[in-house]
């Protein structure tokens, strides 16, 4: 018990920062779209160049974004069906996101930084690619089917900077450059600043919601998939790797892939359902239930599997 006391209380300032965004956004009209933009555009590329460029790359790594890829599409495509099954409208697209798209920048980003070294976060930030790669293609589509082209697809994820400081990581760690002093410093000034900006964003987007909407089936839809069937899969493809295939040879890359499939739901998903008359309400709601719930639940997961 004192284990997962001391698990929940180091997420508590995380919750503090997602209050004082809410806070900022009610009392003081502070805009969430000027935040997401500094997050996005401005602390995150340097916060996720750094880790990429110093951390140890071995070719094995490219399974983990291709796998996050492949299980966000196998739960994504498979609760959209069973949504059709059930709602037979929006709410099935809706359902879907908020299965397969978990807040693994805003949120996992700063819970990676509590719990695991600069390695295993690096890895976890090389594997993010998948995710984005899905949120900007096959998520656009559960998202807007006829609604989103090809191209609009492209054309935004050509303009999502994390995926070119990721590049230039790699480009960076390949060529065995060095990071200066001073770059180390700033380094770690723009981290905390991520860490801050990325936990008020979701604070932000929840207080622009007029009323929550609660849909006890469908949040519980939503959960088997993100909380139970995202991690399953997880495990499964880390028994099948220990088991037979061994592409994996070190055990902290595991750890990378159950943290990120713990993640509640991505807060871009109420954003996605507002401009899709998706019944934003219902997902800002089941945003909150997911997030307040992520701090029983990773604290038990963490503790259980003794990730930490």
């Amino acid at each position: 018990m004192s284990v997962f006391i001391t698990l929940f209380t180091s997420l508590l300032p995380l919750y503090a920062l997602i209050s004082l965004g809410y806070f900022c956004s009610k009392k003081m009209n502070v805009d969430r779209d000027s935040l997401a933009t500094l997050g996005i555009y401005i602390f995150m590329p340097p916060v996720v160049f750094g880790y990429v460029a110093n951390m140890d790359f071995k070719p094995e790594y490219i399974i983990l974004p291709i796998f996050y890829y492949a299980a966000s599409v196998i739960i994504g495509l498979g609760f959209l069906a069973l949504g059709k099954r059930i709602y037979g409208d929006k709410q099935a697209n809706l359902m879907a996101m908020s299965a397969s798209m978990g807040n693994t920048g805003y949120f996992g980003i700063p819970l990676m930084m509590l719990f695991f070294n600069e390695d295993i976060i690096a890895i976890y930030i090389f594997m993010m690619l998948g995710g984005t790669v899905y949120e900007s293609t096959t998520g656009f589509y559960i998202a807007a089917r006829s609604s989103f082209t090809v191209k609009q697809s492209i054309i935004k994820l050509i303009k999502f900077p994390g995926i070119y400081a990721i590049a230039a990581g790699l480009l960076w760690n390949i060529l065995g450059l060095e990071f200066p002093d001073l770059a180390h410093v700033y380094w770690g000034h723009f981290k905390g600043c991520y860490v801050v900006i990325g936990m008020m964003i979701l604070g932000a987007a929840l207080a622009k919601v007029d009323h929550l909407v609660f849909g006890w089936r469908f949040t519980a839809l939503t959960f088997a998939g993100k909380f139970i069937v995202f991690p399953t899969l997880t495990l499964l493809f880390v028994w099948l790797d220990q088991t037979f295939l061994h592409w994996l040879s070190v055990q902290e890359l595991y750890y990378a892939m159950i943290m990120m499939a713990i993640t509640p739901p991505a807060a871009n998903i109420a954003a996605f359902a507002a401009q899709m008359d998706m019944e934003p309400e219902k997902a800002a709601t089941t945003i909150l239930i997911g997030t307040i719930f992520a701090l029983i639940y990773i604290p038990c997961v963490i503790m259980v599997m003794g990730l930490s």
